[in-house]
């Protein structure tokens, strides 16, 4: 018997969790939030990561649109959002500013997702609240450095969570994903290295948690791809 369930197990329960009642539920998180939340989201990435005009995004992991709502205050962003649920990727559609977004429905954690995309596909790899969900890190970010391009970058986005916030239905969930309840700015950072990047920045989203909405703590890993 292993320590946790299979990846084909999570997935199926992400799945489960996630059917149109729960993301809308979900979503409603996200209709809470205002401009200046995604402002404040934009000005932490700003600080260490420019994106200017013409950039091909991945928004990894993109629910109802959290990220892609920040991104597309930036203008002339080419923004694909890759979301394994079918109906929180019809939610994230359904928003007037993210109706052009292309969605693509898949998982990004393990070594048979990889043909998703082809290699190079990518300027930058985002995900926002994804990597505490990542039933394997070191898959995904493997993936990821496929899918960029020699010097794209990646932006994590994500929260120091205790494992208090798993609860009801995801109380057990705490104890099968590697970086669930993660307190530390450094295992993040070292799985991207493990996966070859190079690491630029590692630290608090300062703007975003300034935030009153923002009641986990966010922190930032920003890595570079290296050009061959």
């Amino acid at each position: 018997m292993t320590y946790r369930m299979s990846y084909q197990e999570s997935r199926k329960r992400y799945l489960d969790q996630y059917d149109s009642a729960g993301a809308r539920q979900y979503d409603a998180w996200i209709q809470s939030m205002d401009d200046d939340d995604h402002q404040a989201c934009v000005e932490d990435i700003g600080h260490h990561l420019p994106l200017t005009d013409g950039m091909s995004v991945l928004d990894a992991g993109a629910g109802t649109g959290a990220l892609c709502l920040a991104l597309t205050q930036i203008p002339g962003l080419q923004i694909t959002a890759l979301e394994p649920s079918r109906a929180m990727g019809k939610l994230l559609s359904a928003k007037p500013s993210l109706s052009d977004i292309s969605v693509v429905e898949g998982f990004c954690d393990h070594a048979n997702d990889r043909d998703l995309f082809s290699a190079d596909s990518f300027r930058v790899i985002a995900s926002r609240q994804l990597a505490n969900c990542l039933y394997d890190p070191l898959a995904a970010f493997r993936n990821w450095h496929h899918w960029l391009r020699p010097g794209g970058c990646v932006i994590v986005l994500d929260g120091h969570y205790q494992r208090s916030a798993w609860s009801g239905k995801w109380t057990d969930m705490v104890d099968t994903l590697p970086l669930s309840a993660c307190q530390t700015n450094a295992a993040v950072p070292y799985l991207l290295e493990e996966a070859g990047f190079r690491v630029d920045f590692a630290g608090s989203m300062n703007a975003t948690n300034a935030r009153p909405s923002t009641r986990t703590k966010r922190y930032m890993v920003v890595a570079t791809k290296p050009s061959e």
